[in-house]
C-alpha cells in the first residue's frame, strides 16, 4: 500500500481524485492526509513521510513546484504526481525529465499509468534529481537536460552532451560526449517523443541521433558520421525526412 497525500487549494478537486482512488485503487492506495497549500503540505510530509503526493500545480501564494524548495537535497525521497489543468505547463518537460503528471479532469486510465511506473520504480534516495531537472527545463528550454535512471544512478545529461541513442535489445545506450555511454532499461521506441523537441531525429530502426552532432551524410553508403568519429546506419526510407529537416 502506497501511503499518500492529496495537495489542491480546492476542496471539489480534493474529492473527486480521493474518489477516484477509493473506488478504483483502494488495493493499492491508502489516502493518509489532504493538504490545501504547500506550507500545510510540507508540514504534512515531514511528519507522515508519504511514498506518494499528488500535488496540483497551480495554487495561490505558492504553486506545486516551490514544494520542492523546502527540501534539502536528497530529502524528496517520495513520488510526485503533479496535477494540472493548465496547458502552459510544457509536457514535454515532464517526458524528458522522467516525471509523472496528470491532466485535470483526472481520468482513471492516466492513474492507473502513473501507479504501474510507481510500482515498477519505487522512490529513490536521489528522486529529487528528476523534480529539479524538469524545473530547469521549464524555467531555461533552451538548455534542455533529461534524467536518465539505470541501476544504480540517475545521470542529468543536456541535450547538447548526447551524440546519439543506440536499441541494444530491450535497453538503449546513450551516447553522450562527456559522461561515456549510459544504459538505460528501456526500448528505443520509448523514447521516440524526442523527435517532437526538434533536436533529434530517429534515422534507423537502431539509432537516434541528435542532429547537431551529424558531421556528414554519405548518401550512397547510406551512414551518418558523427561528431565523434563514429558511423551509424542510415535507413533508406528516413534518408529524404532527414535531408528535409536539416534544411
Amino acid at each position: 500500500m502506497l501511503k499518500t497525500i492529496l495537495v489542491d487549494d480546492e476542496q471539489m478537486a480534493r474529492n473527486v481524485l480521493r474518489g477516484i482512488l477509493e473506488e478504483n485503487f483502494a488495493d493499492k492506495i491508502a489516502i493518509i492526509a489532504e493538504c490545501k497549500d504547500v506550507p500545510e503540505a510540507v508540514k504534512t510530509i515531514h511528519k507522515l513521510k508519504p511514498d506518494l503526493v499528488f500535488l496540483d500545480i497551480k495554487m495561490p501564494t505558492y504553486n506545486g513546484f516551490d514544494l520542492l524548495e523546502f527540501f534539502e537535497e536528497g530529502q524528496i525521497n517520495f513520488k510526485i504526481v503533479f496535477v494540472t489543468a493548465y496547458s502552459e505547463y510544457s509536457l514535454q518537460a515532464f517526458e524528458i525529465s522522467a516525471v509523472d503528471y496528470l491532466l485535470k479532469p483526472v481520468r482513471v486510465e492516466a492513474v492507473a499509468r502513473a501507479l504501474q511506473k510507481m510500482e515498477a520504480l519505487p522512490a529513490q534516495p536521489h528522486e529529487d534529481k528528476h523534480y529539479r531537472t524538469l524545473l530547469e527545463n521549464l524555467q531555461y528550454p533552451q538548455e534542455r537536460k533529461m534524467t536518465l535512471p539505470t541501476a544504480d544512478n540517475v545521470y542529468i545529461v543536456r541535450f547538447s552532451d548526447i551524440l546519439y541513442i543506440e536499441a541494444d535489445g530491450s535497453y538503449c545506450n546513450f551516447h553522450t560526449e562527456n559522461q561515456g555511454v549510459i544504459m538505460v532499461s528501456k526500448r528505443l521506441a520509448q523514447f521516440e517523443y524526442l523527435e517532437q523537441t526538434g533536436v533529434f531525429f530517429r534515422n534507423h530502426r537502431s539509432y537516434m541521433v541528435n542532429i547537431d552532432k551529424i558531421q556528414r551524410i554519405d548518401k550512397r553508403n547510406l551512414t551518418l558520421l558523427m561528431s565523434n568519429g563514429k558511423e551509424v546506419g542510415l535507413a533508406q526510407d528516413r534518408k529524404n525526412d532527414l535531408l528535409l529537416r536539416l534544411e
